[in-house]
């Protein structure tokens, strides 16, 4: 019991990893974009042409639930729920801002020579 314990922490610790790295990829493709928007709307300005809307931040990491139908999903939800609350929810918010900070400065130091693309 306590094995499978220890090997589902570590799966959660993959899947935290790799949403986290998913978070990361599509935020540097939606700076692109918006950066990219603003040049077009500089250029646009200049010529009176009409200017392009700002592109809307979308989620990149729901399609890692495709895998799962809607009862599926209403069980891992509620199992997830369940572990939360049985848990020491009681972490200040600035903390967990903190370790996201940091967790964001670390992904970033480690992937700064990773070209963008979409």
């Amino acid at each position: 019991m306590v094995d499978q314990r220890k090997r589902i922490i570590d799966e959660i610790h993959k899947l935290n990893i790799l949403l986290l790295h998913t978070k990361l990829k599509a935020t540097r493709a939606q700076t692109v974009s918006r950066a990219t928007t603003r040049v077009r709307n500089v250029e646009a300005a200049r010529r009176g042409a009409p200017l392009q809307q700002m592109p809307k931040a979308h989620d990149a990491d729901i399609h890692m639930l495709d895998c799962l139908d809607e009862k599926e999903l209403s069980t891992l939800s509620e199992l997830l729920q369940r572990i939360i609350d049985n848990t020491d929810t009681k972490v200040l918010d600035e903390e967990i801002t903190e370790r996201r900070k940091a967790i964001h400065e670390f992904l970033m130091l480690n992937h700064t020579d990773t070209e963008v693309r979409e």
